[in-house]
């Protein structure tokens, strides 16, 4: 009977219940106790809301909840969860009458459907989860909730957000603002972490403002105040409430309309372009970055080549090659992945990134599946996330018998590159891609599709470019790199040692905004 709001993981974990049959605690105590059975249901509200609920000789307001909807009758589960707003809200749900709770429990949430006029799940999944993450609801109940974050935005207004913001920088001497799109745990976010961190370790005081929030928030506000504009905040009112002169870095062309504020207001202002042109271009960019540019702020290119594309919309670009901080994997990661890859019969090939189409994950699936072909013991591993897209062709792959490992997100990245022979780039467009850069650092050539590719003219004696749609080119080249010895894969590792220093990086652009800085005030 409580099959769909009984969540014994839940129970067990809110209420510290050690107990094997936990729905049996929850029968015989937990419901006197006002304790919830799951995160749809909420035991305290529906008794006040429903007084009655006793009357036909429910053992719990679950049980009367469930008994009620099954007769047809239009019963409230949670504060959160109103089945008229529902049903008024989704036309193509309207048949359900009594059943919409139900349906939203167990279909609408996993579809970002919003059960009631307090909870925007379209919001709080774009504003907080990872890109390839659904049931907002359940984690704005198990999680967020306990994070203070928003179940619907909350409009500040100008004057607020501008005092809000003073609060904040106050107490600062010498605040830095670093502006960018989102804290998903991707190669911009958490290349701003790293410029945060020795921008601080100069003397430097962090602040960040983000578009929205994301798995990585906490890393960012370990390190300085952080507000997400999504939330309500008035961007304008923000700026408003900075230090005199405080200097600000935009770290993405997705956060470029950010931008052209604070260098107006007279602070410093540098906006660094990690994307490719095309993408710029087809994203509409391009009117966000001729504002910021207008306004003062200094553009900077992430490639050469970058900014050569971008020259006929922008003017000429000065290019300023980001270093690279390593992702940190101790001891026992590697030697996990060693005893690991011991135990493989065949060679092992690796991709990494958001799995979407501009990353090619398609293009890796055909790849694989061809190197398969001449290596039947091989193994392929793909490390983040993926969308729904990538996650069909996932699944495609394996039931076909594809040996496909998709660990996600994984925080000890470089143990899985050092187990690998080879990594796969198949991107069709990619600013670097810093997964290559990293699987090079512990020794992993590279094989890759010569397309719109931002390290292209950068990868001496670290990989081999193929012609795009050259399959059979890509699958010998990657056959060919199983190969390599380990006195390559240690020229490998000092190369890109001597290559990706992080701190002159760091430097430069303290440098850029520093001169930003004295031309603004002449």
């Amino acid at each position: 009977m409580y099959d769909l709001l009984f969540d014994a993981e839940f129970y067990r974990q809110r209420y510290a219940v050690g107990e094997k049959d936990a729905l049996r605690h929850f029968i015989a105590e937990g419901d006197r106790m006002g304790f919830d059975p799951g995160p749809y249901f909420s035991t305290c509200f529906y008794k006040q809301r429903y007084p009655q609920w006793q009357a036909e000789g429910a053992r719990t307001a679950a049980e009367d909840f469930l008994r009620q909807v099954g007769r047809g009758r239009l019963r409230q589960p949670h504060p959160l969860i109103d089945p008229r707003y529902y049903l008024s809200t989704y036309p193509d749900l309207a048949g359900l009458g009594a059943a919409a709770a139900l349906h939203f429990i167990e279909h609408g949430d996993a579809e970002v459907r919003s059960p009631s006029a307090g909870f925007d799940a379209g919001f709080y999944q774009r504003c907080y989860l990872a890109l390839d993450q659904r049931h907002p609801f359940r984690h704005f109940v198990t999680t967020g909730q306990g994070l203070g974050l928003l179940p619907l935005p909350h409009p500040r207004s100008r004057s607020l957000s501008c005092e809000t913001m003073a609060g904040l920088t106050g107490g600062l001497t010498r605040s830095v603002l670093f502006c960018l799109h989102d804290a998903q745990p991707a190669g911009v976010p958490i290349l701003t972490l790293d410029l945060a961190r020795a921008f601080a370790e100069r003397g430097w005081q962090p602040v960040f403002a983000l578009h929205r929030a994301g798995p990585l928030i906490d890393r960012f506000r370990q390190l300085g105040p952080a507000l997400i504009l999504a939330e309500g905040w008035d961007w304008e009112g923000l700026v408003e409430g900075l230090p005199p002169r405080s200097p600000v870095l935009v770290n993405t062309a997705a956060a470029a309309d950010m931008a052209a504020a604070p260098a107006r207001a007279g602070h410093p202002a540098l906006l660094l372009m990690h994307e490719m042109a095309e993408y710029i271009r087809d994203q509409g960019f391009v009117p966000h970055l001729r504002s910021a540019q207008a306004a003062g702020a200094r553009l900077i290119a992430s490639m050469p080549r970058m900014a050569e594309a971008l020259a006929d919309e922008l003017g000429p670009l000065e290019a300023v090659r980001p270093g690279l901080i390593l992702p940190k994997a101790s001891l026992r990661d590697f030697r996990r992945m060693r005893l690991w890859r011991g135990r493989q019969g065949g060679p092992v090939f690796i991709g990494g990134g958001h799995a979407d189409r501009r990353k090619g994950f398609d293009l890796f699936l055909e790849a694989a599946a061809r190197l398969a072909e001449t290596h039947p013991e091989a193994r392929f591993i793909w490390l983040g996330a993926l969308d729904g897209w990538a996650r069909e062709l996932a699944d495609q792959a394996l039931a076909a018998g594809l040996e496909l490992t998709l660990p996600g997100f994984v925080a000890d990245s470089l143990a899985w590159y050092r187990a690998a022979d080879v990594y796969l780039l198949t991107s069709r467009q990619d600013p670097g891609p810093t997964t290559v850069i990293h699987a090079a650092a512990t020794g992993t050539p590279f094989v890759g599709y010569a397309a719109d590719i931002g390290i292209i003219g950068m990868t001496d004696g670290i990989g081999d470019f193929v012609p795009p749609g050259d399959v059979g080119a890509f699958v010998a080249a990657a056959g060919r790199a199983v190969t390599s010895s380990a006195a390559r894969r240690r020229a490998l590792r000092r190369h890109i040692k001597a290559e990706t220093a992080f701190a002159p990086y760091a430097d430069a652009l303290l440098s850029r905004l520093a001169k930003t800085t004295t031309a603004a005030a002449t």
